[in-house]
């Protein structure tokens, strides 16, 4: 801000790597973006340690600002508007010293435009000379409002004064980032061609000095939609994103992105205020109760351990919720039961943890193959000549649970039979049509979805029928996520006890690749995956260099022309440091550094003219 009441006019240090060029910053946030399934994700910080943190988080671009240095001083971030220091050296002295040394993606420098003493180019010449970036308006007077702002705008100091200050950055090659509240501020800034701009839905709420927000998620959510669709009509190259209001989850953030068509979300209060609170209280007080303490994480366990061992099926996804949901209603009922899901998504386990919920008196669980398409495995059969009766599955296991696995290979008249069978409970043997009574229960499975299998003809009608009010569809892996850290320990700690291994966790950089694959082999292929990792790992920690190639050898790979810009734009991030790129690209550093040497990549970054 104007006053320069506290600033201390210390020497501020230089950075000496060179900042990346506007071009190159909208370029890489672009291709962020484009990928599957991928929000951007921007960490409002002031603090080299919140850094540090939201880069290992995954963070896409990093804002100093200096509303983030005054929460990490216990001030709410609304005195950032107040005329406590003078913000562009305030944000200087603390960003070139902490934010800059250790962040590995574009930084955007929050810049005053508020002072009527500093010429834009004189503020601007100092920003690019430390070496940031890119530029964005804040502190701003979009959080004015009343006879304030109106005096603020008429004497040339409000909105439009930012908006001149970011062409200017513009036009000397930085990137711009524009704070807007209103439809009409979002329309000015994509008329400036500013490269994302930030609807901000007011100061955070939550934590003990968040403020209150008078929209709820689902206002916030179509006033959003409303405000990207009118700058998207200006200019469709915009980078849209959304912050601060109602927002203070990730869960909440989707919701209102789905709903918005946003391109990602900047986190101030919710990426360091909120979490470090209310860790930091939580931890004081562990360490003030520790006994309270131990006997909580005795009870967590306890109830881990339960959920594991419930039904075998490990998840607590809302999906694998419904499974369980299913589960204790079908091993009451004992109807024949259809499970479709993809393959490696644990059908077999289900059908397992179905007959054991059930606890039929001494009933077993028979597996049975539908390779023979004619089903005489199950119904018996009789040659045509004399000869001798070959008894089936159906009556050597008359009281089991008997499991056909890709019931869809049936011919029609196996499953006319077995549609026969479940409505009567007597079936007919292959041959001689001897009819036999069946007192078990049916458990098929099937790899296709029961809409393929209805719409393809592969089912008969009359099978479907008696098979769709037992039908459980188990969830693809890709579509359940967040179930993935707790699958993980689960099989680690099978790895454990099988065979009676060392203690493993999953480190951050293997679970940034873990959570970004698709996973088509879906939980068979996780297991697989950490099994191997598991071997090539020597310490405590399994890492990204650990994990396998996922996809296997028919996975798809770049091109020998994209590979090298794929490693050279890893490397820029990481400003060439080889351990935290080959981290990052998920190979080891031996492999990083003879593909360096094939491509011809430099060993240390350029220096500027």
């Amino acid at each position: 801000m104007a006053d320069p009441i506290t600033h201390t006019g210390h020497s501020v240090p230089k950075v000496s790597a060179l900042a990346p060029a506007r071009a190159d910053i909208v370029a890489t946030l672009k291709a962020t973006i484009s990928k599957p399934k991928s929000t951007l994700v921007g960490a409002a910080v002031g603090t080299g340690m919140a850094v540090q943190a939201a880069s290992r988080g995954g963070a896409d671009f990093i804002l100093a600002l200096n509303a983030g240095r005054l929460r990490s001083m216990g001030a709410p971030s609304i005195f950032s508007l107040l005329a406590l220091r003078k913000s562009n050296d305030f944000v200087l002295d603390f960003a070139q010293s902490e934010i800059l040394p250790f962040a590995k993606v574009p930084v955007f420098f929050g810049a005053s435009a508020f002072d009527p003493r500093c010429s834009i180019e004189t503020e601007l010449e100092r920003i690019a000379h430390g070496g940031f970036g890119g530029i964005v308006n804040f502190p701003t007077c979009i959080f004015l409002d009343g006879r304030f702002r109106a005096d603020i705008e008429a004497a040339g100091l409000g909105f439009q004064r930012e908006l001149e200050m970011l062409r200017a950055a513009q036009d000397r090659g930085m990137a711009t980032l524009a704070y807007v509240r209103t439809v009409t501020e979002a329309q000015q800034a994509a008329a400036a061609r500013v490269d994302i701009i930030n609807l901000n839905l007011g100061w955070n709420v939550g934590g003990s000095v968040g403020s209150r927000t008078g929209l709820s998620l689902t206002q916030a959510a179509e006033y959003a939609k409303i405000a990207f669709r009118q700058i998207r009509a200006i200019s469709g190259d915009i980078i849209c994103v959304l912050e601060g209001g109602p927002i203070v989850s990730p869960d909440q953030m989707y919701e209102v992105l789905a709903v918005s068509k946003a391109d990602g979300y900047i986190g101030g209060s919710t990426i360091d205020r909120v979490p470090l609170e209310a860790t930091m209280e939580q931890t004081t007080s562990a360490f003030k109760s520790v006994g309270t303490l131990q006997r909580r994480i005795d009870e967590l366990e306890r109830q881990l351990e339960h959920v594991q061992r419930e039904y075998s099926i490990v998840g607590r996804s809302p999906s694998m919720q419904q499974v369980k949901q299913r589960i204790e209603k079908l091993a009451a009922s004992g109807i024949p039961v259809l499970i479709t899901g993809e393959a490696g998504t644990g059908k077999r386990l289900l059908a397992r943890a179905i007959h054991e919920a059930a606890r039929r008196p001494g009933g077993r669980l028979i597996s049975a193959s539908s390779a023979d398409a004619t089903g005489a495995s199950l119904f018996g059969f009789t040659p045509s000549e004399s000869g001798k009766k070959t008894l089936g599955l159906l009556q050597y296991h008359s009281k089991a649970t008997l499991l056909v696995e890709n019931v869809e290979r049936l011919s029609v008249d196996a499953q006319e039979r077995l549609a026969e069978g479940i409505e009567t409970g007597v079936y007919r043997r292959l041959g001689d049509d001897e009819r036999s009574r069946f007192e078990g229960r049916l458990i098929l499975t099937s790899t296709r979805p029961l809409s393929q299998l209805r719409s393809s003809g592969m089912f008969m009608p009359s099978l479907e029928s008696r098979l769709s009010p037992g039908h459980v569809f188990l969830p693809n892996l890709r579509d359940r996520l967040e179930d993935l850290p707790l699958l993980a320990e689960h099989f680690l700690q099978s790895l454990r006890k099988d065979r009676r291994s060392r203690k493993l966790s999953v480190d951050h950089s293997a679970y940034r690749v873990l959570m970004t694959y698709s996973w088509p082999g879906n939980v068979r292929e996780l297991r697989s995956a950490l099994e191997t990792a598991a071997i090539c790992c020597e310490g405590e920690w399994i890492r990204a260099e650990h994990l396998p190639p996922l996809g296997g050898a028919d996975a798809a790979q770049p091109h020998t022309g994209d590979e090298r810009g794929w490693i050279l734009d890893a490397l820029q991030r990481h400003r060439f440091r080889r351990g935290e790129t080959a981290r990052y690209l998920g190979i080891s550093r031996k492999t990083l550094y003879n593909k360096m040497r094939a491509y011809g990549l430099p060993l240390q970054p350029k220096e500027g003219p």
